[in-house]
């Protein structure tokens, strides 16, 4: 009867699934969310040094490996959007695949069912189709966590699969692993603490039996899952820092960041005000301006010391800069907004807006609260309530972060709304499964909110790839033009590789599974969070370049690449700066937005 129950539920969440699947792929078409990942997509394919490469500096070494493997065992798909889309839909598949099975009749089958495939259509179904890793780690760690909550029996087989995912997230993005945490934390606590209750020492015929024993392996299966947790992210980081720590690995990794303390969180100083400062470390005018730009590839002189010593410098200036109490103190008027603000999305992102993650969010915090309070057991409702108090104290501390430190788009906020929602309805539904009145009507109002904003998320979705259609053309003509010149090698500058019109149409990135060409590309910024890593000059070695400041100067066939609406003074400052006085001439132009230039030395 088990394994029938299995096979149906299994089929079930796996059609159910497909549909969405179905669903993403007729409204949309899967897209890399930004250039990063297209990036790191060539770095791991090939496309950028000749070669997969496990080193792509943004993920862990062991998964960057595994996804290199398999461009080395096959190059003519996209794997790296196969492996972010495996990751995304799997965790739909899991958390269905659980929902259902918690349930103890049909109905609530039926609502678990509809609540997970709508709230994944109505809360998150834009990230389905615009794919980014940074969201991929924060959906597969509140999977982990929806897993812990809702186990049945000694829960080893869900522990093992939670402490993967966790371990996985954190090797797809270290940084948003460690962000989701705490609220994994919290997740494992609450299940701990409800585990806990059900082994209070009975009274049997006036006599208290003890349940020692039973506790003891309570506490110890709860204390192996966070030490495995542990020991996973622990061997992970040895395994990273160790295919790191060659001394040119270590190099870049010194000036990565710097270059990220330096236009993350800093600022260039204008170079008239602070002359005295860019004499003492040597940089010139011209050269300060390539950091404007982020052209400072050319310059081999613009190494770890010089952005170290600008950002330094930066972070002095800022005489009026707020006291972190202060700032602290002045994001919570901006939190309390984004959590209470309820509105349907006006685009993919910007202007930002929450809903319906956030009133999902608050229909279960309510609906939990309410729960424990009017029907939780006796002597233990006011513990139940502070478990819940210490979720939101838990979520109120990492959203005043990101606020603080500015760090705040939807593909950080998002997965934080996903991970507490699953933390609520793992809760609520592994308390009494699917089975009560209440649970099931909130589970259905959350659901209803959910399928009102599909129609939201579809018209967000549209115009997104209108929008992406346009960019999509230029920059199209621009890597065909390439292509039809594979002679040739070709520097793009550093905004026009984001940007091809200004902020007018979108960024930068390209569609998944189409066209996949991952042979070595004839082209690179001119900066970039790449640049001066071992594997930019592998790319420079695979084209017979000894620097690009050289190339650009002497070589016949290198040219560089701006779009119309800039000019290239910069360029030719910069060599004069070097003692060379150059020529630079306009040899084609791509898609009426583009510029192909040759630089020559004067004669």
């Amino acid at each position: 009867m088990k394994r029938k129950i299995f096979s149906v539920n299994f089929i079930a969440s796996a059609v159910l699934t497909l549909a969405v699947v179905a669903i993403a792929a007729y409204f949309g078409d899967f897209y890399f969310d930004l250039n990063d990942d297209v990036l790191m997509k060539d770095i791991l394919s090939g496309a950028y040094t000749g070669l997969p490469q496990g080193h792509n500096i943004q993920m862990l070494y062991p998964v960057s490996a595994f996804i290199a493997l398999l461009y080395r065992a096959y190059r003519g798909l996209d794997w790296y959007g196969i492996f972010l889309c495996t990751c995304q839909f799997g965790c739909v598949f899991i958390l269905l695949s659980r929902a259902l099975k918690v349930a103890e009749d049909k109905a609530g089958e039926v609502i678990a069912g509809a609540f997970v495939i709508l709230f994944v259509l109505g809360g998150m179904l834009s990230h389905f189709v615009f794919v980014q890793y940074t969201f991929t780690c924060g959906l597969l760690s509140a999977t982990a966590a929806f897993l812990v909550l809702t186990h049945s029996g000694d829960g080893k087989k869900d522990h093992v699969l939670a402490v993967f995912l966790i371990v996985l997230a954190y090797l797809i993005r270290s940084e948003m692993l460690l962000l989701t945490l705490p609220i994994v934390g919290v997740g494992i606590l609450i299940r701990f603490c409800m585990s806990w209750r059900c082994y209070e020492e009975p009274v049997v015929s006036g006599v208290r039996v003890s349940r020692y024993g039973e506790k003891k392996c309570l506490f110890k299966k709860y204390f192996t899952l966070c030490a495995a947790i542990v020991l996973g992210l622990v061997l992970s980081s040895v395994i990273h820092n160790v295919a790191y720590s060659s001394p040119e690995w270590k190099q870049f990794n010194a000036l990565f960041d710097a270059r990220t303390e330096l236009y993350d969180f800093q600022f260039i100083p204008d170079y008239g005000e602070n002359r005295d400062f860019y004499d003492e470390i040597n940089l010139s005018k011209p050269e300060q301006q390539l950091l404007i730009n982020y052209n400072y590839g050319i310059d081999d002189e613009v190494d770890t010391e010089i952005l170290r010593s600008v950002a330094e410098y930066a972070s002095r200036l800022k005489t009026d800069e707020v006291p972190l109490p202060s700032r602290l103190i002045s994001s919570i008027p901006f939190y309390l907004y984004r959590l209470r603000y309820v509105a349907y999305q006006k685009s993919y992102e910007y202007p930002m807006t929450d809903a319906p993650l956030n009133l999902i969010a608050l229909i279960l915090y309510l609906g939990v609260g309410a729960y424990f309070l009017f029907w939780g057991e006796k002597g233990r409702k006011a513990a139940s309530i502070l478990l819940i108090a210490l979720l939101f104290a838990c979520r109120s501390t990492l959203w005043l972060y990101i606020i603080v430190r500015g760090r705040d788009p939807i593909r950080i906020t998002h997965p934080l709304y996903i991970m507490e929602i699953a933390v609520l309805t793992g809760l609520i539904i592994s308390e009494d499964g699917v089975k009560k009145h209440f649970v099931k009507l909130l589970l259905l109002a959350a659901a209803v909110v959910s399928m009102i904003f599909i129609p939201n998320q579809i018209s967000v979705i549209s115009d997104e790839m209108a929008e992406r259609d346009k960019m999509r053309d230029h920059y199209d003509a621009l890597y065909e033009y390439f292509d039809q010149h594979g002679d040739s090698f070709y520097f793009v500058d550093v905004y026009t590789g984001v940007s091809a019109t200004d902020g007018q149409e979108r960024t930068f990135s390209e569609k998944m599974f189409e066209n996949v060409d991952n042979s070595l590309a004839n082209h690179d910024l001119m900066g970039g969070w790449a640049c001066k890593s071992p594997l930019y000059y592998k790319k420079l070695d695979a084209f017979g370049l000894s620097s690009m400041q050289d190339a650009i100067l002497t070589m016949d066939n290198v040219y560089v690449v701006s779009k119309t609406v800039n000019d290239v003074d910069w360029l030719k400052d910069y060599y004069l700066d070097k003692g060379y006085e150059v020529d630079i001439q306009k040899t084609d132009t791509v898609a009426d937005v583009f510029v192909i230039y040759k630089v020559s030395e004067h004669k």
